[in-house]
Parts: structure tokens; C-alpha cells; sequence
């Protein structure tokens, strides 16, 4: 055998989820998972406008019955690290013995966050940084060490997304710390939720530009997955695949926001996208999309829509095989990748400039400065050495 033809070691390690129902009312499903698990403190962790704006909200705490314990509506964009701890109060007050998490990436965050707080026994805000990655890569020292964890935490998530950014799929959360505008990032054995619960009618109460960004969020999984170094032939499947699905169902959600068909279809496209996550690396789309968040206080969703087909132009000297299959899964073979990335974000009214999303010029620098030292950007698959490299693709953004 010749080196060419050695076979590559691929292992893929699955999280600690264990069912993801899809196109059910969320109702129904969420009595049934409680039920099977033997529930009997059910803690709500939801968007305020969910909680109070809909009748599927009140259906959904009447399924419970006694078994409902609690609710909690505080959570703020990108997960502020005091308002999971006020969560985190109110959810051990009530003696939680489960987390829901109602609506989007911030919420869920916050619930893996709490779990990991309940788990480790943690009271303070100086013991949970022991536990973080700081954005400048330095790490608590309790960080990942999953020697700390037994085989069953003491309580788990079960997530209902209201949003296709898809963070329900990893064992990963992040957190807000609102004084230096910085992400601290946290991980744990069985972080993921125990279920998801997909349920398209529920989303129809998600604002339009918060579901069509989102989905581009999930499409960075999958582009930056496809790219990255560590997927192989049984990740680059679902990749491609969620790509297809992404550029069939988006547009026809945007033509009929109530086709629940479609809306099923993203939620199931997010489910392919996400499938990697923790497992591949991401690259530069995604870590100064993490700053955008902080520092700029950019939507994660919009962050993709800028970053993506920047940093896909930028990358294309050295991935351009890689980059062909991006661009056919998504139905323009005869364009670059970036410009197909694009095409799709501009044809659903998303913003695609940094300047659209209220970034200014003035603030390119201090971004460049952070990304440089974030451990993601640090990944990416065109090696990024200097502030000036990242200049260059923000300038691509701009």
C-alpha cells in the first residue's frame, strides 16, 4: 500500500443527546419526554415575547400539569452571564429536576450553563469562570476536564428551538461577559440537551429575520465543517446535504412565512448542519462572528450573513476544491462559493456588508486585534498569522 492510499483514522464522537423529534406539537412531544423521564420539576427557561405573546405558550404549561415548578423570561441576547445566574436562583428555588429551554441560542446557552452549574455545585460567578475559555484563549482550570463529571448529571435540557442557529447540538455553551464585552466558553460531558423538539407551527411567532439569519448560521456550520480539516467523508454528507435543504427551503419561507413544510425542512437541514459540531473546527466566519456578538452586539445570525462569504473569498486560494462542492450543493455550480453564499443571504432581504449591520470603520481594528488571539480564527483553514490578515477580510465585509 502507498502513502496515498493509507486510510485516515476517523473517529466521530456522539454527544450525550438521545432523541430529536421533529414537525410534532411541541405539546404533546414535551408531556411525552417529561413522562418517559419521570419529571416531576419542570423548570421553563423561554423568550419573553414567547411566553407572553402566544396561546401555544399556555397550552404548553398545561401539558405539564403539577409537573410544572417555575419559569423564567430574563435571558438577554448572547446570554449574559448575570441573567444565567439570576436563571439559575430562580430554577434551584424551585427545585428543578429538568430544564426547558423556549426559543433561541441564548436560551439554550443559558440552560447548558445552569446544568453546569447544578452539576459542579457552583454558587458564584468566580467559581464558574473556573470552568470557562476566555476569548483570548487562556482557560480556567477546570476547563473540559471531564474527570470532573460523573456518568449522569444531576439535571438536563430538554430544548424546544425556536431559531435554526442549532446550538442545541453541542456540548457547548457560551456566555456574556457584559463588562469587558467578551464570550466565555464552556463545555461539559453531556452539556446537549437529553431531546430536542422541533416544532415548525411554534415557530411562526419567531420574527422572520431572526429565523432566515439563523439558518445562515447554521449554514456556516456546514460550509466551515466541510472545509475544516477534521470532516471526512460521513460529516461532508450531511454537510452538502444541509446546504441543498438550506437553498431549497429558505426562499420558499421567505415567499409563505406560514409554509410549515419548509420551515420542518430547516429545522431538519439544521439537524444535518449540526451534526459536527464539537467535533470539526470552524474557522474565521465564526470566531469574528463571536466578537461581532460582543463587542458590536451584531445578532449571531447576521454575524454569518457578513463574515461567511468574506472569509469563503478570502479562503479560496487554498480550498477552491472544497469550494466548488459548496457552490453546486447550493445550486450555482458556476459561481465561486462566495458569491452563491451571497446570492442566497441577499435574496432573503439579509443584511450582507458589516456597514449594514451597523459596524463601524473606526472599530475594525480593535476587532482585527481580538480575532487575531481567538482560538477558532486560529483554526481556520488559510492560516491567519497577523491583525492584518483579518483586516483583509474585514475589508472584504465591509
Amino acid at each position: 500500500m502507498t502513502p496515498q492510499q493509507e486510510s485516515t483514522v476517523v473517529q466521530f464522537d456522539y454527544t450525550a443527546l438521545e432523541s430529536v423529534i421533529s414537525n410534532e406539537d411541541v405539546a404533546i412531544a414535551l408531556a411525552a419526554v417529561v413522562e418517559k423521564n419521570d419529571s416531576q420539576r419542570v423548570f421553563l427557561v423561554a423568550s419573553g415575547s414567547l411566553s407572553s405573546a402566544t396561546g401555544e405558550f399556555a397550552t404548553i404549561r398545561e401539558s405539564l400539569g403539577n409537573r410544572f415548578a417555575g419559569l423564567f423570561t430574563g435571558i438577554g441576547s448572547h446570554t449574559p452571564r448575570e441573567d444565567v445566574f439570576k436563571a439559575l436562583a430562580a430554577a434551584r428555588h424551585a427545585e428543578a429536576d429538568v430544564l426547558v429551554s423556549l426559543g433561541g441560542g441564548s436560551i439554550i446557552d443559558a440552560c447548558k450553563t445552569m446544568q453546569l452549574a447544578i452539576d459542579q455545585d457552583i454558587h458564584t460567578e468566580d467559581q464558574l469562570l473556573e470552568y470557562a475559555q476566555l476569548a483570548d484563549g487562556s482557560r480556567g482550570p477546570k476547563h473540559a476536564d471531564y474527570s470532573l463529571f460523573s456518568d449522569q448529571s444531576k439535571i438536563r435540557q430538554i430544548a424546544v428551538p425556536t431559531t435554526l442557529s442549532g446550538g442545541e447540538f453541542s456540548n457547548n455553551a457560551g456566555v456574556l461577559n457584559t463588562k469587558t464585552s467578551a464570550k466565555e466558553g464552556y463545555r461539559g460531558i453531556d452539556l446537549c440537551p437529553q431531546s430536542i423538539i422541533y416544532d415548525p407551527a411554534l415557530s411562526i411567532h419567531t420574527p422572520q429575520w431572526l429565523w432566515l439569519s439563523t439558518a445562515i448560521r447554521s449554514l456556516d456550520h456546514a460550509v466551515e465543517g466541510f472545509c475544516s480539516s477534521d470532516s471526512h467523508p460521513f460529516l461532508d454528507g450531511h454537510f452538502l446535504h444541509a446546504m441543498k435543504l438550506f437553498a431549497q427551503s429558505l426562499p420558499d419561507t421567505m415567499a409563505d412565512p406560514e409554509d410549515l413544510s419548509a420551515r420542518s425542512l430547516s429545522q431538519q437541514a439544521v439537524w444535518l448542519a449540526c451534526c459536527g459540531l464539537g467535533t470539526v473546527s470552524h474557522g474565521a466566519s465564526h470566531g469574528i462572528g463571536y466578537i461581532l456578538g460582543s463587542l458590536c452586539s451584531v445578532p449571531h445570525g447576521y454575524t454569518s450573513c457578513v463574515m461567511l462569504p468574506a472569509v469563503l473569498e478570502w479562503n479560496s486560494v487554498t480550498e477552491s476544491g472544497k469550494q466548488q462542492g459548496i457552490a453546486a450543493a447550493l445550486g450555482m455550480a458556476e459561481e465561486p462559493a462566495s458569491a452563491a453564499v451571497r446570492s442566497l443571504i441577499a435574496g432573503l432581504g439579509l443584511p450582507t456588508s458589516l456597514r449594514d449591520v451597523g459596524v463601524s470603520k473606526s472599530q475594525l481594528a480593535e476587532i482585527a486585534d481580538r480575532a487575531i488571539r481567538q482560538p477558532v480564527v486560529l483554526r481556520n483553514p488559510r492560516e491567519l498569522q497577523s491583525s492584518e490578515q483579518i483586516l483583509e477580510i474585514l475589508d472584504l465585509a465591509w
